[in-house]
């Protein structure tokens, strides 16, 4: 049995941000990590789900080989296996022999706020100046008088105009991902992001974007250690 010496779940991978938090196994095999096979991705929110499709669709973009989550289920449920809650080794074991994968990527989705609206009153401060006339009486040259009106400055109007203003925020997502191996139901990488977005689709497809990549680069630069 490998020997796996990280422990990946003690780090405190949730929290805001637009970097990746993600740990990767430095002594596991991963040359041997053929196809993917990709659970269901857990969330107590029922207006965002279908995450673990994001994931399948940027990790065949980067090259590897998914069993998809569908496809999965439907085998494991003609074999009578059970995925809910924790994967036993047993577990993991079962669905590696029956679908031929190597390694599992089970996720949650651990926050969400939908793309909602509010309204705020805003002031806005005008000010109008109005010329100042006067009446004035000048002497002529020949002893009469005759009246004129003259400009003697500018008088400042100040109003206050509060009128209703519309704004949107942003959908929050945050999401959780890991990679089990089936053979000894170890993690062999996990990862965590949250993002906000017009739409939590976006946010969520962002995120597995970023995983994804993440996930890729740190493998490549374990195999360029080796």
């Amino acid at each position: 049995m490998r020997k796996i010496l990280i422990s990946l779940l003690a780090f405190a991978l949730l929290g805001m941000g637009c970097t990746p938090k993600t740990v990767i196994s430095q002594s596991y095999d991963f040359s041997q990590m053929n196809r993917i096979g990709i659970m269901g991705f857990s969330s107590p929110y029922s207006g965002l789900s279908g995450v673990e499709n994001l994931f399948a669709k940027y990790l065949i973009e980067s090259g590897f080989k998914v069993v998809e989550r569908a496809q999965l289920e439907q085998v494991l449920k003609e074999h009578n296996i059970s995925v809910s809650g924790y994967l036993s080794p047993e577990t993991t074991r079962k669905i590696g022999q029956i679908l031929g994968v190597d390694v599992l990527l089970i996720g949650e989705v651990t926050s969400y706020t939908p793309t909602r609206t509010g309204v705020t009153m805003v002031a806005t401060r005008r000010t109008e100046a109005q010329p100042v006339y006067a009446q004035n009486v000048m002497k002529l040259p020949d002893g009469s008088y005759a009246a004129y009106t003259q400009n003697v400055g500018t008088q400042y109007t100040h109003s206050t105009d509060v009128r209703p203003s519309q704004y949107t925020i942003n959908a929050q997502v945050g999401i959780i991902a890991k990679l089990v191996d089936v053979e000894t139901a170890e993690i062999v990488w996990i990862g965590s992001l949250s993002d906000e977005s017009s739409s939590a689709l976006d946010a969520a497809d962002y995120i597995a974007r970023s995983l994804v990549k993440s996930f890729t680069k740190e493998l490549a630069k374990l195999q360029e250690k080796k």
